[in-house]
């Protein structure tokens, strides 16, 4: 009862309170009351810009895979976060791009295929391995190839133009007569589609005996050359982002520029002129693949439209066999959709790449094996570790904590102790005479993880032959596994002190009598 009457008191003094303060509103003297500012009127949606419609064609539909900078690898790297690309995936992926359409597929490689880089110990392994690469590369169906300039590491000018693969072009390298190496363009052909390849090589090494000439005149020599019948035109190359953007902006009658990947990977851009650019990632670890529908001439510029999804839609209702969505949008235009796809572990599957890979697998081991058996006096051989400890013994047991020292347990558990691609930059001297050769366990005692000498060179009888001397430690030998593909984050001072005799731990306290 109290509780009630003690509620009943709170409420009429609420309501008294609330009529008093409504009374005495108009006899108020202090500041104004901040009024809130009126929210400015909202911004009429842009609308999007009209595409220009031009020379009204046929619809036509194409399909183009690039890639670029494969250097040299032939299957995946397990050492990177994401280990994809090789040849075997490549092929997966291409022939189910072929069976599902629309339209023909082209495979164009746009250069730097065959080396990692320009510096190379042995000459005739890396010719071996270009050989094997354009074999695997016509296997998968490259049908153009714009020649990079580390492709001359392994193959002559000579080579180039005589040895058997895919078809090269290119239109800059020109021989000591001043005529060009190659063909400048080339026209491919398939299902009554026409496209024409014009290559667009980066500067050749200064001791290679070519020259290059200017990317945008040779670009517009080779365009005219072309016939008028064609349903598209690219410029392919491995040319500097600089001169690809002056290409894109001077030459007319490109449908689009592609480019290897410049000194960070970009997504497609569209010049001033209406051209888009579109750069292929490096290492063949991914797929750059163009869908296009053809309204028109192959001047009118590729037009990256409508949105992916409305694209992907297209896509799987035009496999269906479904009416064309994109009918009225595609009138007098090129339409485009550009997907990167990962040649990752999902695209594994057996076939005949798998079992040419196998045997180059096995030719290679034999091949080590019987080099590390030869015994010529010229050259010096390798002592592995074992004849370093016992006079560098510190040095030894800082080495002895570092990832160098675990090199072959990451092969362990990647179960890739019997891949050649692997085996080389996980052990030491690998192929090397008195090296690492066949795959024994008392060899793989001896030379597995990174050792002293895979820095520092063969060592054998040293200190008392006069001819064995230690290399100092380069970056550019590093380079050699610490690649940027498959070592990312190789930065040489860092690495050197956690990976090597140079720091991978605090020196040992010296005995007394040690100065």
């Amino acid at each position: 009862m109290l509780s009630l009457i003690h509620h009943s008191f709170l409420t009429a003094f609420v309501l008294v309170l609330g009529l008093t303060l409504t009374g005495c509103a108009d006899e108020y003297s202090g500041p104004s009351p901040v009024k809130i500012a009126e929210l400015p009127s909202l911004p009429e949606a842009k609308k999007s810009a009209t595409l220009p419609r031009q020379k009204e064609l046929p619809p036509r539909e194409i399909t183009l895979a690039l890639v670029g900078e494969v250097r040299g690898e032939i299957e995946p790297c397990g050492c990177p976060t994401l280990p994809f690309g090789g040849f075997e995936r490549r092929a997966t992926l291409l022939n189910r791009l072929r069976s599902q359409g629309p339209g023909p597929l082209f495979h164009i490689d746009a250069g730097d295929m065959l080396v990692k880089g320009f510096s190379t110990k042995r000459e005739d392994r890396v010719r071996t391995r270009a050989l094997e690469i354009l074999r695997l590369s016509e296997m998968v169906g490259v049908d153009a190839w714009v020649v990079g300039p580390s492709d001359l590491v392994a193959l002559s000018p000579r080579d180039l133009q005589r040895q058997a693969g895919p078809s090269r072009v290119s239109a800059t390298w020109t021989d000591e007569s001043g005529a060009l190496l190659l063909k400048p363009s080339i026209i491919l052909e398939r299902d009554g589609l026409r496209l024409g390849v014009i290559g667009l090589s980066a500067a050749p090494p200064a001791d290679s005996g070519l020259s290059m000439k200017d990317p945008t005149t040779a670009t517009q020599e080779a365009l005219s050359a072309l016939p008028d019948d064609l349903d598209m035109v690219i410029a392919v190359g491995s040319i500097a982002d600089n001169k690809a953007q002056d290409i894109a902006a001077s030459v007319t009658g490109l449908t689009a520029v592609f480019t290897t990947r410049g000194v960070v990977y970009e997504e497609p851009r569209v010049t001033e002129s209406g051209t888009v650019i579109i750069e292929t990632p490096d290492r063949g670890r991914y797929l750059q693949v163009l869908h296009a529908r053809l309204g028109s001439t192959p001047d009118a510029p590729l037009s990256l439209s409508p949105s992916p999804p409305t694209w992907r839609a297209r896509l799987a209702a035009t496999r269906r066999g479904e009416p064309d969505k994109l009918k009225e949008e595609g009138r007098g235009r090129n339409l485009g959709l550009i997907s990167t796809i990962p040649l990752s572990a999902d695209l594994d599957q057996k076939s005949e790449i798998t079992d040419r890979l196998d045997r180059y697998r096995d030719a290679r081991l034999v091949a080590a094996s019987e080099r590390a058996a030869e015994s010529e006096p010229h050259e010096i051989r390798y002592a592995s570790s074992g004849g370093c400890v016992s006079c560098h013994s510190n040095e030894f047991a800082r080495w002895a904590l570092t990832d160098h020292a675990k090199a072959w347990l990451a092969l362990v558990k990647q179960g890739e102790t019997k891949n050649p691609e692997c085996v080389s930059c996980h052990t030491t001297a690998f192929g090397e005479p008195g090296g690492l050769g066949e795959l024994t366990m008392p060899n793989i005692r001896k030379f597995k993880g990174v050792q002293c000498e895979m820095c520092h060179g063969p060592l054998a009888g040293h200190p008392s032959d006069s001819r064995t001397q230690a290399h100092a430690v380069t970056e550019q030998k590093c380079l050699t596994c610490h690649d940027e593909a498959n070592s990312p984050d190789f930065d040489y001072e860092t690495y050197l002190r956690r990976a090597s005799c140079q720091g991978g731990a605090p020196a040992l306290v010296p005995r007394p009598h040690q100065e």
